[in-house]
């Protein structure tokens, strides 16, 4: 009779184990998904020591409705690339020598870059309709670059202290820029 038991009991107890197996598979691929939606990138100092040099992210978001945030302080470089519709990239850095390049494809897209402290770059290039970029430079010989291939699309530039330089391209009808220098 024992046997059977113990044939009864590990008979039960196999389908257990493959249900759990089978939640935790979901539960994996669910929280992949969500993660693939929201970047959140920080880097808070200089390089790690065990890398030589300074540190870069880059990022890759694919479909509509993606948000980064991504905040950097100390020495370091972003690229970011969002391809779908009504994306949105928040991104921050403080620092000398810090750069990004943020490429958007697609309608309805917006930019939001902050940057802080001496010698920085941002190049912002965002093709379709309806896209915003708001870049914001504090400190000395920071450079911005924006081009934006669509129409109905806006950009802001704002440097303060002594800028290196703005460049703006619109190629596209209903285009609106302002530019602050002081």
């Amino acid at each position: 009779m024992e046997p059977l038991m113990d044939e009864t009991s590990t008979s039960l107890r196999l389908p257990k184990v493959a249900l759990s197996a089978a939640a935790f598979a979901v539960l994996t691929i669910s929280l992949a998904a969500f993660a693939s939606d929201l970047s959140a990138v920080s880097d808070l100092g200089g390089p790690e020591p065990a890398f030589q040099g300074n540190q870069t992210a880059t990022i890759t978001q694919y479909g509509s409705g993606n948000t980064l945030n991504a905040n950097q302080l100390g020495r370091n470089g972003l690229v970011v690339s969002q391809k779908g519709v009504a994306n949105e990239a928040l991104t921050s850095q403080a620092g000398t020598q810090n750069w990004m390049s943020l490429s958007q494809a697609g309608s309805g897209n917006r930019f939001t870059g902050n940057q802080q402290g001496a010698n920085n770059r941002a190049v912002v290039t965002q093709m379709g309709s309806n896209d915003v970029s708001s870049v914001t430079q504090l400190g000395s010989a920071n450079a911005a670059s924006v081009a934006q291939l669509g129409s109905n699309d806006s950009v802001s530039i704002v440097q303060a202290r002594s800028g290196a330089g703005i460049q703006v391209l619109q190629n596209g009808n209903g285009a609106k820029a302002a530019v602050l220098m002081k």
